[in-house]
């Protein structure tokens, strides 16, 4: 399997946007998302440049979904948090309670 496949898919996009355009391009772009990113995609969005982050399905409310047999613990940072960090400001819009937004997960992580 590919790494690309392997990653979160805000990773690959991250990496394919920043391909393609240079960082003032990416100060002006949007990532869209279906879930909150998490802690390790939202640095790699805060180091792209993007400005602007929309998601539907907060962190918190996959967790409640995601059933993980792993024992692990998550990283549980909000996107906020860890924009919040950074020393230029990325606005973020979301929770958005859009239809569906938790039907994909459901049985996904079962």
């Amino acid at each position: 399997m590919s790494s690309s496949r392997r990653n979160h898919a805000e990773l690959n996009l991250v990496r394919a946007v920043s391909a393609r355009l240079d960082f003032n391009e990416l100060r002006t772009t949007t990532l869209y998302a279906s879930t909150e990113p998490c802690a390790m995609c939202a640095g790699a969005i805060y180091w792209s440049g993007i400005g602007r982050v929309v998601y539907a399905l907060s962190a918190e409310l996959l967790a409640t979904i995601v059933d993980d047999a792993s024992g692990e613990s998550e990283l549980a940072l909000s996107c906020r948090d860890v924009f919040a960090r950074g020393g230029r400001h990325i606005d973020v819009s979301g929770p958005h309670p859009i239809e569906g937004a938790t039907a994909v997960h459901q049985g996904y992580w079962t």
